[in-house]
């Protein structure tokens, strides 16, 4: 019998899933993804791609065609309200959508609050391709004038941010000042030697480092501090924490104080056994995972056999989260910082590796042309140059 899943969100941990649709249309089920964007963009890879390192296509996966050559029907559009108990979705565009069995994958957003009312010149890190228009507003900035490059975050985000928009400014011989700003200490929360590494990079790099305050607004082309303090800028990057989409709470399924879909180990909701979900949308019951790509990458084969056994009510298995994980973050010069456990590798070496692992994963999943497409760079890096 024909059953519908949709997949909500092209995220990393249904990426499993979009690649092998083939094993659910040959057993007679329909498929559709939704998603506002026909580009997933690699966050791994976003800082790099903001520097220069990689062009957009080496970082995206056209979801869309993706799906679309897999006899899966894509809507470009979002999921505004779910209806658990009618097994159906409203969308932005007004139109409803029925399933069978839905799972979500749309990530989090940067929690902007007011402070993104300022205008044009404040990116938020997510969605990534902000990204490319954050270095088109750089390098089309005014040859003879002081630049004034502001990052707030000082979480990974805004440390990799940091290091490539320094990379940007070397490259084309921008004259700029850059500042990050960190209402805790830089990379709080990370072992000692991580964060040293991280400060001293960044200092080397002439980079200013301002700990313990915040930014509170962006008034005039210069940002409002805690302490009342104000300081002009250019371009201002928001890598502060995420947060969750608001429409599990407001559809009345079990949720997390902050609005993430409560799921059990085998990744479907604690509440509506219909729905599923993997990424960072999601809140693993008794054990919460970091928001880490790793996590959503390592879903993404069990969620598409649990997608699978749903749909034909087997017998789902359970995900069981690595303790320990490694994080590379790339400084933008070629080095990279390493964590593992007990392990912290800097250096060149450790870029390589980032660099070969994330080229690994691109491989796999880049099976839609995307190396191919050049509009998309012309227009928004070349012109620019």
């Amino acid at each position: 019998m024909e059953r519908h899943l949709v997949l909500v969100g092209g995220g990393h941990a249904h990426m499993e899933t979009l690649l092998n649709i083939y094993e659910f249309t040959r057993r007679g089920h329909r498929v559709t993804l939704i998603s506002p964007s026909p580009y997933l963009y690699y966050s791994g890879m976003g800082p790099g791609m903001l520097s220069g390192i990689y062009r957009p296509q080496e970082v995206r996966f056209n979801i869309r065609k993706m799906a679309e050559d897999h006899n899966t029907a894509y809507l470009e559009d979002a999921v505004e309200s779910i209806d658990p108990e009618g097994h159906s979705l409203t969308l932005r565009s007004g139109r409803k959508t029925r399933y069978d069995i839905v799972s979500f994958d749309i990530g989090s957003e940067i929690n902007t609050g007011s402070a993104y009312a300022s205008g044009g010149d404040v990116f938020p890190v997510k969605p990534i391709d902000n990204l490319m228009q954050a270095r088109k507003r750089i390098l089309g900035g005014s040859p003879n004038s002081l630049q004034h490059i502001l990052i707030a975050g000082g979480g990974p985000a805004g440390v990799e941010i940091s290091a490539n928009v320094w990379r940007i400014l070397r490259d084309h011989s921008i004259n700029a000042e850059i500042t990050l700003i960190t209402n805790n200490r830089l990379m709080e929360g990370f072992p000692i030697r991580v964060r040293s590494l991280c400060s001293e990079s960044l200092r080397r790099k002439g980079i200013r480092i301002i700990e313990g305050n915040t930014v509170k607004a962006f008034e005039n082309s210069a940002a409002v501090l805690g302490n009342g303090q104000r300081l002009p800028f250019s371009v201002a990057f928001l890598a502060v924490g995420i947060r969750p989409a608001s429409v599990f709470r407001n559809s009345g399924l079990a949720t997390t104080e902050d609005g993430s879909l409560l799921v059990n180990a085998q990744l479907q909701s604690l509440s509506h056994p219909r729905v599923f979900g993997g990424g960072d949308c999601i809140h693993l019951n008794g054990n919460p995972l970091p928001k880490v790509g790793v996590h959503a990458v390592k879903e993404g084969k069990l969620l598409r056999n649990n997608l699978v056994s749903a749909l034909e009510g087997r017998q789902l298995a359970s995900y069981k989260p690595q303790r320990h994980y490694m994080l590379i973050f790339n400084m933008g010069d070629g080095r990279g910082i390493l964590w593992r456990n007990n392990l912290v590798v800097e250096g060149r070496f450790a870029f390589a590796l980032k660099n070969y692992i994330d080229r690994g994963f691109m491989k796999k999943f880049q099976v839609s042309g995307e190396l191919t497409e050049d509009k998309e760079w012309d227009m928004s890096i070349k012109d620019c140059v």
